[in-house]
């Protein structure tokens, strides 16, 4: 079945005038890109653009399969010794308009989630810039694992859903069948335990104790050592083992994360509207689902996405949304628009207030926001951009320029 979409031309409740493509869909299908090793065009394309947006220089790594290299009882990676010279890294990252050769006739290709994009997310040994923050669930395997219970767009069989789903949500084996239990900050961090950042980290790294910790990025270990004091992965999480022996045959094949009765998801949030109400009404949803820069939590680290705009209506971007009707239907939006650091003129696009109206006047019961600005994109088969992109190089000072953003990974839609 192909995507029925259709473009609109919209008021938005702000008064602005937009131009709206809405994509009616009998499913979706999660594509990490971040799994493929990119063309050097496309690292050499990422590389540019996260250099002019941060400031310093990046150094690429490969996908997180191969990422790590383990040195003793310590761990010495490809991302530590990147960082000897006060570089960051850049996760593998993709172009759309390449993907799309990929699709078949009437599917698109759309943008879906938050990645790892400012200076504070880069913090530690194993946080590469765009690497997918929270759920990445593809043909029924978790890639990623989410983080703060923040909203995730699921499909359940042939049934789509908003749902909000967090770490201890999980249940984890390692590849020798070790199971490990999600730690909720404040019980006891003992062996067999799962550490994420929001659940059980000191710091960003894991609280001292008996074991061994083995660290991972996705899937896959990218470092270990003794004592506790590891630092944990954005995209990731550590497990603690008893023994030495034990956490290298943990480290030695891939994490297995659990949803059960899940195929397809991915998180993103804020949830913009439910049962019809939308939830700027009476809540501080920001709070709920962990988007603000600095709500109360027990550890030190900033949540991702760090300094993430926070509010209904004031910052105007390109948006991009997920609703379902009423009669369980799931439809897109993508709103066109400009990154939200655009400078050359004023920002284009909806505010998030009317996107929420926005879905709501559409016919959903429910709504998300998937993402924004710059990266977001629409693609059909072939290469053909939908909307127009409209990402910024930082660089190049109050440029009209316009980029492809690359990113970790898409929804294609059928």
């Amino acid at each position: 079945m192909s995507v029925a979409w259709r473009f609109l031309d919209v008021e938005l409740a702000s008064g602005q005038l937009a131009r709206v493509l809405r994509m009616d869909v009998a499913g979706f299908a999660v594509e990490p890109l971040f799994r493929e090793e990119p063309s050097a065009a496309e690292r050499r394309l990422a590389q540019v653009l996260g250099e002019a947006r941060l400031g310093r220089a990046l150094v690429p790594v490969p996908t997180a399969d191969v990422r790590a290299e383990f040195d003793g009882d310590g761990f010495e990676g490809l991302a530590e010794r990147a960082r000897d010279g006060g570089a960051a890294h850049a996760a593998p990252l993709h172009l759309f308009r390449l993907a799309a050769a990929r699709l078949g006739a009437g599917e698109l290709l759309i943008n879906a989630n938050h990645f790892l994009f400012l200076p504070p997310e880069l913090d530690g040994p194993f946080n590469a810039y765009g690497d997918p923050i929270g759920l990445t669930l593809a043909a029924g395997v978790v890639e990623t694992p989410p983080q703060v219970r923040r909203a995730c767009l699921v499909m359940e069989g042939v049934r789509p859903e908003i749902r909000r789903i967090g770490f201890a949500d999980l249940q984890i084996a390692a590849a020798d069948g070790s199971v490990f239990v999600p730690h909720i900050y404040g019980t006891p961090s003992g062996q067999g335990s799962a550490f994420a950042l929001f659940h059980g980290s000191v710091g960003g790294c894991t609280p001292e104790g008996a074991g061994w910790d083995v660290a991972f990025v996705g899937r896959f270990a990218a470092g270990l050592k003794a004592g506790g004091g590891l630092s944990i992965p954005r995209a990731g999480c550590v497990l603690r083992c008893a023994t030495e022996a034990q956490a290298r045959a943990v480290a030695a094949g891939p994490l297995h994360y659990d949803l059960p009765g899940l195929s397809q998801g991915v998180q993103a949030g804020p949830v913009i509207l439910e049962a019809g109400v939308i939830t700027e009404e009476g809540r501080d949803i920001f709070a709920e689902e962990g988007m603000r820069a600095d709500p109360d939590r027990p550890d030190s680290v900033p949540i991702s996405p760090h300094a993430w705009a926070a509010d209904w209506h004031k910052t105007r971007a390109a948006r991009l949304s997920a609703g379902i009707d009423g009669a369980g239907r799931l439809f897109f939006c993508a709103v066109e628009g400009t990154s939200s650091f655009f400078r050359d003129g004023p920002a284009r696009g909806a505010t998030l207030h009317d996107l929420a109206t926005l879905m709501r006047d559409q016919g959903a019961v429910t709504a998300m926001h998937l993402d924004g600005g710059g990266s977001t994109q629409v693609f059909c088969e072939g290469g053909g951009a939908l909307i127009e992109p409209r990402d910024v190089h930082h660089g190049m000072t109050d440029s009209p320029a316009q980029f492809d953003r690359p990113l970790p990974l898409a929804l294609r839609l059928g």
